[in-house]
């Protein structure tokens, strides 16, 4: 009988999950009701990014920097920019994410306003007013959650992955795409891991410097552990092709998107990068919506 393969551990994995395991959080869970997935999830981050902005911004002016279009200037020091931040031209920077969103859950039939760091924990109760007075979302009841160890996948090897929302897996993109084998399913899983993982690191610092090393620490992990930590073993996704515009200058663009479901086998030590997917998405403009999935464990 051959001895059983143990895999070494990566100098730096088990540091960098408790690290993420110690980050402030907090949800906020609201019946199916409140809202329609008809209507987007779009809508509810578009109000909570444009009124943290109007409301929030450090700038000593009476237009703030989004409305002025023009990058925070006080960046460190702007509540908005902590909630939403934003790069003119481009973006966030790549290891910038917002800290506010919504998210859908219909197995538990719930919509989550989910708060990741102290800042936006702060600042939960009133994104839940600006969404009550915009939307009229009512029946918000706090759940038990303190920190990012709350949210953590737990307790299984084996996970029905479902698309909740449409995966952007490429801009630009009109051709039609035949729908992606396990593999193609797997690279893009673990690419969203390693992406997400460098932002949610840096958002555990406050200084910049330490903000990059620590984001260059997850790739490296990621790189040696998600090959082989996640295997995708069947795969039923579709492709479509998605009318978007940009509403920075209002450009159209055609992108590409997965709906369906997917089988994974993850190994534990992964369960945590899996966890960050399953928390605020994957693909392309997660922070506005997109690349929404729900994870059902199988075993």
């Amino acid at each position: 009988m051959g001895r059983p393969e143990h895999r070494p551990e990566v100098r730096g994995a088990r540091d960098l999950t408790n690290l993420w395991r110690e980050l402030p959080a907090a949800v906020l869970a609201y019946p199916a009701s409140a809202w329609s997935p008809e209507r987007g999830l779009a809508t509810l981050i578009d109000t909570l990014r444009a009124r943290a902005w109007r409301e929030h911004c450090a700038a000593a002016t009476v237009q703030s920097c989004a409305e002025r279009g023009q990058n925070c200037e006080r960046p460190g020091h702007c509540r908005a920019d902590a909630l939403f931040p934003m790069n003119i031209g481009g973006g966030a920077p790549s290891w910038r994410q917002a800290t506010l969103f919504v998210q859908w859950r219909p197995a538990l039939d719930q919509w989550h306003l989910i708060a990741l760091g102290a800042q936006a924990g702060d600042s939960l109760g009133w994104a839940a007013r600006c969404l009550r007075e915009r939307h009229g979302l009512e029946g918000s009841t706090p759940l038990p959650v303190s920190t990012l160890a709350d949210l953590e996948l737990a307790g299984a090897t084996r996970w029905r992955l479902m698309f909740v929302t449409p995966w952007l897996v490429g801009k630009g993109r009109t051709e039609t795409s035949p729908s992606p084998d396990t593999e193609t399913v797997a690279h893009e899983l673990r690419k969203a891991m390693r992406l997400r993982a460098h932002k949610l690191t840096a958002l555990c610092f406050d200084d910049a410097r330490a903000q990059r090393l620590a984001s260059h620490l997850a790739h490296h992990v990621a790189e040696a552990r998600l090959p082989d930590g996640l295997r995708v073993e069947q795969a039923q996704v579709a492709t479509h092709p998605l009318a978007l515009a940009s509403r920075g200058n209002g450009a159209s663009f055609v992108a590409l998107t997965w709906s369906g479901q997917a089988m994974l086998r993850v190994e534990p030590d992964i369960l945590p990068w899996l966890s960050l997917i399953a928390l605020s998405g994957g693909g392309e403009n997660a922070d506005k919506g997109f690349g929404g999935i729900e994870l059902t464990p199988l075993d």
